[in-house]
């Protein structure tokens, strides 16, 4: 029921639904830092398998010696000299694999589940970003409704003040009927002024999303359908909700992490066994000289071998520092199973409220409907028995506020219907981007015929 907020014949770009949820894909800081935190968590089970494989490691080093040395001989009384020169080349090459490491395969297994929470995790923010686009732009949609609402309820309220003032100059009402109609108008004067505030607002929801701003938007058709659920019985959204929610599944693998690596903190107590080998190489290059047979000798030599060995490791003692991490690690693991049953029972208790709110609103729109047509009646009464002396000018200015009052219920009524949809879905795990592109296929520009169900009443 949005209006437009510009007419003539100069065109303003206005967005759809679709465009603010494509534009906030790529700026919304929030979901940039929720894949960030996925890719982040995905680095663990990468971390803990790097246990399970071989660690090679290679070192070279070169090396240069000069020796100078001055001896003494007591039979000869003389004394000689000596030196050598020599340079050493060595590298080696190790292998280590651990062949029976229990804690570091638990590790790993901990480390797949918490790679699954993280996707389960960035599973649930992608759907978030949905509900939270429709949110925004939603209310932006609830705020124009509502400006335009207080407008014409301003504008009526105004020329209910003036015919009131004519009536009371020829003396047909007494003052107090002018002072009555007056602070009606002033009332709807300070609700137009906020609504106003709001829709300025409102636009600024949606750009803290897109990272860009924004002044006109496309409408929600008056055709729009409001249904009930597919399927209507409650029971199977609870029972989709257990099966697919996202926010249950990661509370799930982060519960299964936590008690694979308590595990893993208690097979710190079991033997280990570990294999090696090693190559090394070593070529040295020197001479060695006196002070009567310079250059008389070679120091040049070659060395190269291989290694090997399988060792078994049995902790015994560590000071207790692994009994502390093994309890530690079991309290952990409690502490995400209380979460996941915590996360079970929202999602639960969510999938009921959803469907019963959605469900209501099915029924609170076509009320609503129904009050707009009703209160019109009631409006189009009273001013007539204004007229003729049987109604009073409260009455008259009562009804046209009840008037107003149920255009905007039901235009939000609708809006209610599309948001708690939405969440019903997200609850259900079954929401995705699709659902926003349905309901953009019923976006239209504002102006025509079809964005607005009651213009009449507001043209006024």
């Amino acid at each position: 029921m949005a209006i437009a907020l510009c007419t003539g014949s100069t065109a303003i770009y206005a967005d759809t639904l679709a465009d603010i949820y494509e534009l906030s894909l790529r700026n919304d800081a929030q979901l940039k830092g929720a894949e960030a935190t996925y890719r982040a968590g995905i680095e663990t089970e990468e971390q803990a398998f790097s246990a399970l494989l071989p660690s090679i490691n290679a070192s070279g080093r070169y090396q240069e010696d000069d020796f100078d040395t001055t001896g003494f001989n007591r039979d000869s009384a003389t004394i000689g000299e000596s030196n050598s020169d020599t340079e050493t080349t060595s590298y080696d090459i190790s292998l280590q694999q651990n062949l029976f490491d229990l804690s570091a395969w638990f590790n790993f297994k901990s480390g797949q589940e918490t790679t699954k929470q993280a996707a389960a995790q960035f599973a649930f923010d992608q759907q978030d970003v949905i509900v939270r686009v429709a949110e925004a732009y939603f209310d932006v949609l609830r705020a124009l409704d509502n400006l335009e609402a207080s407008k014409a309820e301003e504008r009526a309220t105004k020329r209910q003040l003036e015919q009131t003032q004519q009536r009371f100059d020829v003396g047909l009402i007494a003052i107090t009927d002018v002072h009555e109609a007056r602070a009606v108008f002033d009332t709807t004067v300070v609700q137009r002024l906020t609504d106003e505030g709001n829709l300025g607002t409102s636009y600024e929801s949606l750009t803290v999303l897109t990272d860009q701003s924004h002044s006109n938007l496309w409408l929600l058709n008056k055709d729009f359908p409001v249904i009930d659920p597919d399927p209507m019985a409650r029971s199977e959204w609870v029972d989709f909700s257990l099966n697919n929610n996202y926010a249950l599944k990661a509370a799930l693998h982060g519960m299964e992490s936590a008690r694979q690596n308590a595990t893993a903190k208690k097979m710190e107590h079991a033997p280990k066994i570990t294999g090696s080998y090693a190559y090394s190489d070593s070529d040295r290059e020197g001479d060695l000289s006196t002070d009567t047979l310079p250059g008389v000798g070679f120091l040049d030599s070659e060395t190269d071998g291989t290694s090997w060995n399988i060792s078994l490791t049995i902790p015994l003692y560590s000071g207790g520092r692994v009994s502390s991490q093994r309890r530690q690690a079991y309290e952990q693991y409690n502490v995400a199973l209380q979460n996941k049953i915590e996360t079970q029972r929202t999602v639960v208790r969510n999938a009921r409220a959803s469907h019963i709110t959605v469900v209501t609103d099915v029924q609170r729109v076509k009320a609503r409907q129904q009050t707009i047509v009703s209160t019109s009646s009631a409006l189009d009464a009273t001013q007539a028995g204004y007229e003729v002396g049987t109604r009073n000018i409260v009455d008259v200015l009562q009804a046209q506020r009840s008037l107003f009052n149920a255009i905007r219920d039901y235009a939000n009524s609708r809006y209610d219907y599309v948001l708690n949809m939405l969440k019903l879905k997200r609850a259900a795990g079954i929401l995705t981007p699709q659902d926003i592109y349905d309901i953009n296929k019923w976006m239209v520009e504002a102006g025509t015929p079809s964005a607005s169900q009651y213009q009449k009443y507001l043209d006024n």
